[in-house]
C-alpha cells in the first residue's frame, strides 16, 4: 500500500466514523436533568461533615514532622 492509498483509507475511515456518530446520536437525548438532583439542606450537610472521623491522623502527623526535619537537607541539595 502506498502513501496516498493509506491516506485515502484513513480519510474514508474517519469520514465514515463521524457520519456514523452523527446518524446514530441524532435522536439520543439525556434524560438526566439538574432538577433530578436531591439538594441537601446546608445545615444537614454541616452536621454530617462534623460527624466524619478523621483517618490516619498519626501517619499524617509523622509525615509532616519528617518533611520539616528533612527541609534543611532538601534546601542544601537543591541549592
Amino acid at each position: 500500500m502506498d502513501f496516498n492509498a493509506a491516506e485515502e483509507e484513513e480519510f474514508g475511515f474517519s469520514r465514515n466514523y463521524f457520519l456514523a456518530k452523527e446518524m446514530g446520536s441524532s435522536g439520543k437525548k439525556s434524560a438526566r436533568k439538574l432538577s433530578d438532583i436531591n439538594v441537601v439542606d446546608e445545615q444537614e450537610l454541616r452536621e454530617a461533615s462534623a460527624n466524619i472521623e478523621p483517618k490516619h491522623q498519626n501517619v499524617i502527623a509523622d509525615l509532616i514532622n519528617r518533611y520539616k526535619s528533612l527541609y534543611p537537607k532538601w534546601f542544601f541539595d537543591l541549592s
